[in-house]
């Protein structure tokens, strides 16, 4: 009974966050909140300490990602709430979930991204860089999956659901700059920021060396650069949502936990 509750609220929780993500940006506390007190009390009554320490540890690592402007804050709530309430009581139903969210997301945004741009027109020269980059990362990547399925080490299964989204994703590496100057980059100023802003980097190093680095906007950053006479500041907006993907990943992986091994 109490796994199909786990069962219910990782179906429910992740729906909801999905969709407010795809629709406003943001995963609420209101969703993930719930779903991380509910993950400690049944995880307690039913004695999974791995649910207790895989969620205590994907909290510090994705906070720390969070903190270096990497993830959304609502996506670390998120990711800990799953970990709580991981009806298996174990690895592999974690590791398929963040597989196929991956997975799918890759193949998603780089599809959808390159024929964006695509239609607007690819410029090289902002993605010189990023082809070189991703030319020599593709040609790595077909080599070591050959080397693997050669060596028996890995099957036919393993290199579609994993090599190809791949290779789809150095199409996306390849044109991120382009991409993120188009569709991402907006010039902002201090006095309308949003919560968790993140500083786009080649086009703000001053203002991150006055920073120390710090990419992520907060209420202390944003008082030190309207002290230092800066008043709007270039930042990445509408990224793309993974809270969608969570979803998917979240289902797939109750219906299939152990579907990352099977592919070996």
């Amino acid at each position: 009974m109490i796994t199909l509750v786990q069962q219910a609220a990782l179906f429910i929780g992740t729906l909801v966050g999905g969709a407010t993500d795809a629709k406003t940006g943001y995963i609420y506390d209101w969703i993930t909140y719930p779903m991380i007190i509910l993950g400690i009390i049944l995880s307690l009554i039913q004695l999974q300490f791995f649910n207790i320490a895989s969620g205590a540890i994907i909290f510090v690592l994705l906070f720390v990602v969070y903190k270096l402007g990497k993830i959304g804050g609502g996506d670390v709530k998120m990711f800990t709430g799953i970990a709580l309430l991981n009806p298996f009581n174990e690895l592999n139903f974690l590791i398929t979930l963040g597989f196929f969210a991956a997975i799918s997301s890759m193949i998603f945004y780089s599809v959808f991204y390159s024929i964006k741009y695509a239609r607007v027109g690819i410029k090289l020269e902002d993605n010189k860089e990023g082809l070189r980059s991703a030319a020599l990362l593709g040609i790595a990547i077909i080599a070591y999956f050959v080397v693997m399925f050669q060596s028996g080490l890995i099957g036919s299964s393993f290199v579609l659901f994993v090599g190809f989204p791949f290779l789809l994703g150095m199409l996306f590496i390849g044109l991120q700059e382009g991409i993120k100057k188009e569709f991402f980059e907006k010039k902002v100023p201090l006095t309308k920021m949003e919560e968790d802003e993140v500083i786009c980097e080649h086009n703000n190093k001053k203002i991150l060396k006055l920073l120390k680095g710090k990419s992520l906007l907060g209420d202390k950053e944003i008082s030190l650069l309207k002290k230092n006479g800066i008043r709007s500041v270039v930042v990445l907006r509408d990224l793309p949502r993974f809270g969608p993907f969570i979803f998917l990943g979240t289902l797939f992986a109750l219906i299939n936990p152990a579907f990352f091994m099977m592919l070996f």
